[in-house]
């Protein structure tokens, strides 16, 4: 089957109109299981950093598969208590290291429900993304981000909406209010970017916002941009790949578009067709400098992003 839909795309450029099974999902989801935990392992331990590409969306990614019934190492735990102590220790310029990388912060907290971690933890953790804002409300993208092969601005734009999305999960803390507050005033200023990213954090933040014809209309904005080989690149104009597919998948689910809707099969489809077969999709990097290149980082960015779409897909 894999090997047919490969083909099939390769030669047609579209995908089958056939609605990918539960099956088909799960065993996508459960091939790239392995290659997340030993990946997302060496990083830790070679590596030794909790870095907004790596351990956030590993931790958030087999999170997600084991609330939907995945068998995971059973580290998970340990691993996910090593990345919380490492942004709440101070790094050698005497920094608490998750103040530099913010987004990941973020993904450690999409990471576990709120009754999942420590309240101490995770208000720790919450603080933290409150630092450095900017007077016009943003934050300046954190890490190797402000390298990526986009607008500095889109990007910051990007690494606020992903901050402002966390901290309304703590909008009833008087602490994070006037953070909340002009972080949504710089928002409502952004001009519309060249990524899908962009067209994903601003979905995502309409719905956690219960704002519902803003919702509307990037659910139509965001289906406008999909391929006809039903995904989506990171770049808009970008060839297809798993990174732009599984955040745009993501996004359209948590918006409540319909599991038979055309956009969610065609996306289901195109991943499911274009998995390696140790686990992981192909993907070129997010740099400016290394854009025309499959790199390892964005293949695995890319892999947890897939992974967290599919599951969207899933019965909970």
């Amino acid at each position: 089957m894999f090997l047919f839909s490969s083909l099939l795309l390769a030669l047609t450029g579209a995908v089958s109109d056939a609605q990918p099974s539960t099956a088909e999902v799960r065993a996508t989801v459960e091939r790239s299981i392995p290659y997340i935990e030993k990946q997302g392992l060496w990083w830790i331990e070679q590596k030794k950093c909790a870095s907004c590409h790596r351990v956030g969306t590993m931790l958030w990614s087999l999170q997600a598969a084991k609330q939907h019934g995945f068998t995971v190492s059973d580290r998970l735990q340990e691993w996910t208590d090593w990345a919380n102590d490492k942004a709440l220790t101070k790094n050698d310029k005497g920094q608490l290291a998750g103040t530099t990388n913010k987004e990941g912060v973020v993904q450690l907290l999409f990471a576990a429900a709120p009754s999942d971690i420590d309240p101490e933890t995770r208000k720790k953790l919450i603080g933290l993304l409150r630092e450095d804002q900017k007077p016009d409300g943003s934050w300046k993208a954190g890490g190797q981000l402000p390298f990526q092969k986009r607008p500095q601005p889109e990007t910051d734009a990007v690494s606020t909406m992903w901050l402002t999305l966390a901290l309304l999960t703590a909008a009833d803390d008087p602490e994070n209010q006037k953070t909340i507050q002009q972080a949504q005033q710089y928002l409502a200023k952004s001009k519309p970017g060249k990524s899908t990213e962009w067209y994903v954090t601003r979905l995502l933040l309409a719905i956690s916002q219960k704002q519902n014809q803003q919702r509307d209309q990037f659910i139509q904005q965001l289906q406008s941009l999909q391929h006809a080989d039903g995904g989506w690149g990171w770049l808009t104009n970008d060839p297809s790949d798993a990174l732009g597919t599984g955040m745009a998948l993501y996004a359209l689910r948590k918006a409540g578009v319909d599991i038979q809707a055309d956009s969610v099969r065609r996306a289901e489809q195109f991943l499911i067709s274009t998995q390696r077969k140790d686990g992981s999709w192909p993907v070129k990097g997010t740099k400016a400098k290394k854009k025309g290149n499959i790199e390892e980082t964005a293949v695995y960015w890319g892999t947890t992003w897939a992974v967290l779409g599919l599951l969207e897909c899933l019965p909970q």
